[in-house]
């Protein structure tokens, strides 16, 4: 067998046990009280700080990137490993959403300027409701959909299309409609134009949407323009929120007033400064809570020629 067939076969056989694990995972954190799920949670995201090493030294890379003025190595670290708890106990509650109803999401979360979203939402051209990887960013869509609003949510597929299929189904489970980010641009301008809110992550750099280098952090990093694109195109609003864990395992959900587009004769420049002006509002939430942030990504990993 060559060895390019022995790696395919170690690949299959090693996502057949992380499927299994992730599967084994779930049902314990859905039949566990949500307090143990919690703690359970938390101590599975601090054993993968110290277990899977390319994570954590990508979080603490970045974390110096944007912090090492302000902090020392031991604060970083710290940091760190704060980042990588909150991750697991942010799980542990996404994977019970399909378990949760409206009045269990109302018990542990309360909400800031709603009026922003409300007014955007009422205008019946669509809501562009723009967040990044902050908090339990699962839940916040959960929250709107629950609560009444209709709420389309535009998502990556998995690497594993069974791992895709339960996240798809645990979306769904509380009112959402996903739509791939493979179905293409007209399913979602239909959401918009039927007066949906559509959630989108517009925080990492990836090389599958079309990008611009704009400011994060002091450092030119490559953000999607996607939600810029749509706000000229259809008209709708683009408001920015996020969701952050707070003490007693609670959540705060901030909604900040819509973004003001610009409009020249030049519309890559309009869109260029939309995109920074959403961007620096996610990096001022980040600076306010740095240990809510997915930091092990790879977000200057493109650089501006």
């Amino acid at each position: 067998m060559s060895k390019s067939g022995k790696r395919k076969i170690k690949k299959i056989i090693k996502n057949w046990f992380l499927y299994r694990l992730i599967l084994l995972i779930i049902l314990l954190l859905n039949f566990l009280p949500r307090y143990l799920a919690i703690s359970v949670g938390g101590f599975l995201g601090k054993l993968a700080y110290f277990t899977i090493r390319k994570a954590r030294r990508k979080t603490l890379t970045n974390l110096k990137l944007a912090f090492g003025k302000q902090m020392n190595d031991t604060k970083l670290v710290k940091l760190a490993r704060q980042v990588f708890k909150n991750v697991g106990q942010n799980v542990a509650d996404a994977v019970r959403l399909s378990k949760m109803s409206w009045e269990d999401v109302k018990k542990i979360t309360s909400i800031e300027g709603i009026e922003h979203f409300d007014q955007a939402y009422r205008s019946g051209k669509g809501v562009i409701a723009l967040t990044g990887h902050i908090g339990n960013f699962e839940l916040l869509g959960a929250y709107f959909s629950l609560k009444g609003y209709k709420l389309s949510v535009v998502g990556r597929e998995l690497y594993d299309p069974r791992l895709d299929r339960l996240l798809v189904k645990n979306r769904e489970s509380v009112g959402l409609e996903n739509i791939p980010s493979s179905a293409g641009v007209k399913h979602i301008l239909k959401a918009l134009r039927s007066g949906r809110a559509l959630g989108v992550l517009a925080d990492q750099d990836s090389s599958r949407v079309r990008g611009v280098f704009i400011n994060f952090f002091g450092k030119p990093a490559r953000t999607p323009v996607g939600p810029a694109l749509l706000a000229y195109k259809t008209g709708s609003p683009i408001v920015p929120m996020a969701i952050v864990r707070t003490n007693q395992d609670r959540y705060k959900i901030m909604v900040k007033p819509q973004i003001k587009l610009s409009f020249s004769a030049d519309r890559d420049n309009d869109v260029l400064e939309t995109t920074q002006r959403y961007t620096l509002i996610l990096e001022s939430i980040i600076r306010r809570y740095p240990d809510q942030w997915l930091w092990m990504h790879d977000r200057w990993r493109s650089k501006p020629e």
